[in-house]
C-alpha cells in the first residue's frame, strides 16, 4: 500500500477541487488497493506487471513478448477511460501506461517517493509534463529533467490526532502504560515477524504491541492480551483499515517499521518516534538513512539490538519527543493538494 497511500491523498484533494472528475485506477492483478480504490468510486483496471531483468536469465528473451502484451492492455485501458491526464508514482504498471499515454498526448506526470528514483520512473521521466519528488537532491535525480520538491501527499494530514487513552480503547489495551506498533509494510515483513516473535517475552513485561503482520501472515505469535489489556497486552492482525491505521499511530509511544514512504509520511505527519528496519540492499537503506530516525539493520544479533532499542527508547521520553518533532520538520507532508494543484494545471 506504500505507493496507493498517497497517490489516494492527491486524488482527494483533486475531487475537492473538481468534483466532476472521475477516477480509472491501472493496478496490479492481485493489488491489495482493489477494493479501496471500489469504495472510492473509482474503476480498477489490472495491468500485467513486467519487471526489467536485472540478470541474465531467460526473461531476457521473453521480457519483450510481455511487455508488448502489457502495452496492449494499457492501450485498451486508455482507450476506454479516455483519460483527461495521468498520474503516477512509480511502479512497473505505470511504465506502459504513461509510453502509450504520451504517444496519445494525454499529460502524464510522475512523482518519486523514494530517495533512489525507481526504474519505472526514470523509463517514464522524459514524457511527463510534471515530475516532483518527496526528498531534496543536490543534483537533478533524473538526469535532464527538471524536478521539484514537494510535500509528500498523505491520507492522515488534517485529522486531529486521538488522545492516547481513546486511541488505546478501540484495541483495549491500558493508555498507562507504554505501547508500540510494530509494521513491514503493506505485505508485512517475516524478519521483523519472527523478531517480534523472538523478543516478545521480554517485551510484554516492558511494554504493549500492536503487531500489524501483513496479509497472510497471521499467527506469528499469539494473543497474549489480559484483561483490560493490562500486563502482556499483546495485539496481532494481518491488516488494518485507514481509520484502524490511525488509531494504532495514535496508541503508539513507539514505531516500529520498515522505510517505506507510505510508511515515513504517516509517522512524520504524525510525529511519531520511530525505528527503521529497512529491506536489506535495497532502495529503503537510502530512505533511511537521510531521516532523523534511529536505523536498524538486519545483520548478526538483530533480534537483541531491536530489544536494546526498544528498551532505549522507552525509557527516554524527552528523546522520543525530539525524533518525532524532528522527522515531522524534516520530512513535509501535505494532503495532496501541492500535486493536487499540479496535475489539476495539467488538466485543459
Amino acid at each position: 500500500m506504500g505507493p496507493v497511500t498517497p497517490l489516494l491523498a492527491v486524488w482527494r484533494a483533486m475531487k475537492r477541487r473538481r468534483n466532476d472528475l472521475s477516477l480509472a485506477w491501472a493496478g496490479t492483478p492481485d493489488g491489495p488497493e482493489r477494493e479501496i480504490i471500489k469504495s472510492e468510486g473509482g474503476r480498477f483496471f489490472s495491468v500485467p506487471v513486467v519487471k526489467i531483468p536485472r540478470y541474465p536469465s531467460m526473461r531476457w528473451i521473453t521480457w519483450s513478448f510481455a511487455y508488448l502484451n502489457a502495452a496492449h492492455v494499457a492501450s485498451r485501458i486508455l482507450l476506454k477511460t479516455k483519460p483527461l491526464m495521468i498520474g503516477s508514482v512509480g511502479g512497473y504498471t505505470a511504465t506502459p501506461i504513461i509510453r502509450r499515454g504520451s504517444r496519445k498526448k494525454i499529460p502524464c506526470a510522475i512523482h518519486q517517493l523514494d530517495y533512489e528514483p525507481g526504474l519505472s520512473n526514470r523509463a517514464v521521466a522524459r514524457m511527463c509534463k510534471s515530475v516532483t519528488t518527496s526528498y531534496e537532491y543536490g543534483a537533478p535525480p533524473f538526469s535532464g529533467v527538471r524536478s521539484d520538491r514537494v510535500p509528500t501527499p498523505c491520507r492522515f494530514v488534517g485529522r486531529t490526532p486521538l488522545s492516547k487513552e481513546e486511541a488505546c480503547s478501540s484495541f483495549e489495551l491500558d493508555p498507562s502504560r507504554p505501547v508500540i506498533f510494530v509494521l513491514g509494510g503493506g505485505t508485512g515483513s517475516k524478519a521483523i515477524n519472527d523478531a517480534i516473535g523472538h523478543i516478545q517475552k521480554d517485551l510484554v513485561a516492558l511494554t504493549q504491541i500492536i503487531h500489524l503482520t501483513g496479509k497472510g501472515k497471521g499467527g506469528v505469535h499469539s494473543s497474549t492480551l489480559g484483561q483490560g489489556g493490562v500486563r502482556g497486552g499483546s495485539i496481532t492482525k494481518e491488516f488494518f483499515d485507514e481509520d484502524e491505521m490511525f488509531r494504532a499511530f495514535c496508541a503508539a509511544d513507539l514505531v516500529i517499521s520498515r522505510a517505506g514512504i507510505g510508511t515515513i509520511s504517516e509517522v512524520a505527519c504524525l510525529s511519531k518516534p520511530t525505528i527503521l528496519i529497512p529491506i536489506p540492499k535495497s532502495h529503503q537503506e537510502k530512505n533511511a538513512a537521510r531521516l532523523p530516525c534511529d536505523v536498524i539493520t538486519q545483520k548478526e544479533g538483530f533480534h537483541d539490538r531491536l530489544l536494546a532499542r526498544i528498551h532505549f527508547h522507552l525509557s527516554n521520553e524527552q528523546e522520543r519527543r525530539t525524533i518525532g518533532e524532528k522527522l515531522h520538520e524534516d520530512f513535509p507532508v501535505d494532503d495532496g493538494s501541492a500535486l493536487a494543484e499540479r496535475w489539476l494545471g495539467l488538466i485543459k
